[in-house]
């Protein structure tokens, strides 16, 4: 590591900062010295905004905010250390990042065939994405201490922790791999060397040679949308992912057409004109489930019919999700 950040490394290591967010924050640093040719510490507020300005069109909205993001930190600790008098990063604009659509999870079908092919460690890293729905890199630095009896103690981004009840397939994987685990070792995912896990690019290759289409980030989109259409509970969702803001779990959430359907059936005219007819959202679903199941059980000799014999009664409802 440049000796040139180490004082900076040290304050972000006093202040409990996740490993991932110190290595970031230094190669932010470095990037732009190797960018500029200019040391960040001598670096002026013009500087600041010319170098900002270049990645306008290389850029992503979110990357440029993270970059303004690691200077105002650096700035600020020199000011806060006395190295500096002046923070010239105060002068940079902040940056809104626009809400992205959400990102398509990976389809079960994949998932479960390579669940289903996978070795013992394929199979607890795919279930602890897609079902659990942990980072590459959280999986990859699992713990063995992690698991009390049924739940999993989980450190994310920002070292925030949170506690998720394990599933019965998943459980039965992480207790299959610690009757292998071997003198010395504390991950549940061993590196190359005693004492180390795995690396999370590690992860990324198990899932890509299984899942050649998906990533780790598809499996944990798709515990994150599966998780809120059986349930609807966004907040038990936000703590599944472990995420600071309900604003990034609504990224994480791909909207069911039927969802959308139910909302432009209940606000259709033809409510407007029938009101009594509003608790009937959802109907449609449970009928096409209804004529599906009967094409399902044709070959077997059933015939199953759908015959209207009177108006609903006032209260009637229909809970299809």
């Amino acid at each position: 590591m440049n000796d040139e950040y180490r004082d900076y490394r040290h304050y972000l290591y006093a202040g409990r900062k996740a490993p991932g967010t110190i290595e970031q924050r230094l190669g932010d640093l470095e990037r732009f010295q190797r960018t500029t040719g200019l040391l960040p510490r001598k670096a002026t507020a013009r500087e600041l905004l010319t170098y900002m300005s270049n990645g306008y069109s290389d850029w992503s909205p979110s990357y440029s905010k993270r970059i303004r993001g690691t200077l105002r930190s650096y700035y600020q600790w020199r000011v806060q250390d006395g190295r500096a008098s002046e923070d010239p990063s105060e002068s940079l604009p902040p940056i809104k990042v626009p809400k992205r659509r959400a990102r398509r999870p990976a389809p079960d079908e994949v998932v479960l065939a390579a669940f289903d092919s996978g070795t013992l460690v394929e199979r607890a890293i795919i279930a602890l994405a897609a079902s659990m729905g942990l980072r590459r890199n959280e999986i990859a630095s699992l713990p063995l201490s992690a698991r009390d009896g049924s739940t999993l103690r989980v450190v994310g981004k920002g070292s925030r922790e949170r506690v998720l009840p394990l599933d019965s397939d998943t459980l039965h994987l992480l207790v299959e791999l610690e009757g292998q685990v071997l003198p010395g070792q504390h991950y549940y995912f061993p590196g190359r060397f005693p004492g180390t896990h795995l690396h999370s690019h590690t992860v990324y290759e198990y899932v890509k040679r299984l899942m050649p289409e998906e990533f780790p980030h598809s499996l944990r989109h798709r515990a994150g949308t599966k998780g809120f259409r059986e349930t609807k509970d966004i907040r038990a969702t936000q703590e599944l992912l472990g995420h600071a803001s309900l604003a990034t779990t609504e990224v994480y959430i791909e909207s069911d057409l039927r969802d959308v359907a139910a909302l432009t059936r209940a606000t259709s005219m033809s409510r407007i004109r029938n009101p009594s007819s509003q608790p009937l959202t959802g109907l449609e679903d449970l009928i096409e489930a209804a004529a599906k199941l009967g094409s399902q059980l044709a070959p077997f000799g059933w015939d199953v019919q759908i015959i209207r014999s009177s108006q609903p009664a006032p209260d009637a409802t229909v809970g299809v999700q």
